[in-house]
């Protein structure tokens, strides 16, 4: 499964692409206004949030489903864990893998990151997480917890990656990927359960992300991890302009006519 995501509500309305084109949220009252005027809407996409307890009871069965998420990749062999602004290029370069295969809607626009400038936010308020596999057999060791638990090869590739950036309110997705080798693993989800994980544990409790409609796997690995769907985004176009009326002349009307 490939999860490429990104959507960050608050931002919108995105910049366009096509200056035809206005993002809705599906309750804004200005939807049936461009629906009386005649515009159509071209692409849905969708904005979720995670709210975490502050701590307790409630808490710990909010992030069950992420420990969940992240124990089977562990079990199956991968090594979930946060990354750095070191790893930049091999997070573009899983980016670019994964570029072809961006559902693309005016509000879920995606550009793979230049290197330099992830490396720059990694060092600021971006986070990372990725997945790798493991060596040898995880099948010897009871758990990631065990002494015999292999570890990974430090020139393995990345297998999967999320990329957060940390807002006053909140912890957005930026984006997250699969590669085409590894997906239909829970990757995507183990990523995205470990940077809930790690973030909470510094004092964060608001998530947010979000997709294009059409990328249903996204929405079921969010969903599977405790996210709430908020109202939709509509991506609206306008009506094509008539067509100009065709001048109509008796003969000599024409400078060409003979």
């Amino acid at each position: 499964m490939s999860i490429v995501e990104r959507l960050d509500p608050e931002s919108l309305e995105p910049e366009p692409v096509d200056p035809e084109i206005r993002v809705l949220r599906e309750d804004d009252p200005e939807t049936e206004v461009l629906r009386a005027a005649g515009w159509s809407v071209v692409a849905e996409s969708w904005g979720a949030r995670l709210h975490v307890p502050p701590d307790g009871v409630e808490q710990d069965a909010v992030l069950e489903a992420c420990l969940r998420a992240v124990d089977e990749a562990a079990r199956a062999g991968w090594r979930i864990e946060q990354l750095g602004p070191q790893d930049a290029v091999r997070i573009a370069d899983l980016d670019a893998d994964c570029a072809d295969d961006y559902p693309w809607t005016p509000a879920t626009g995606h550009d793979v990151p230049d290197p330099e400038d992830l490396g720059r936010r990694l060092r600021q308020d971006w986070s990372a997480f990725g997945a790798f596999r493991r060596d040898g057999d995880p099948d010897v060791a009871d758990g990631p917890d065990d002494a015999d638990w292999y570890d990974s090869d430090p020139d393995a590739p990345l297998s999967a990656v999320t990329v957060v950036s940390e807002h006053p309110d909140r912890v957005e997705t930026e984006f997250t990927a699969t590669h085409p080798d590894a997906r239909r693993r829970g990757l995507a989800t183990a990523v995205k359960a470990e940077s809930i994980l790690s973030l909470v544990a510094e004092g964060h409790r608001v998530f947010g992300t979000g997709g294009a409609a059409v990328n249903e796997g996204s929405l079921r690995a969010n969903l599977r991890l405790g996210y709430v769907l908020e109202p939709r985004w509509l991506s609206w176009r306008a009506p094509a302009p008539p067509a100009p009326a065709t001048a109509r002349g008796g003969p000599g009307s024409s400078p060409t006519a003979r």
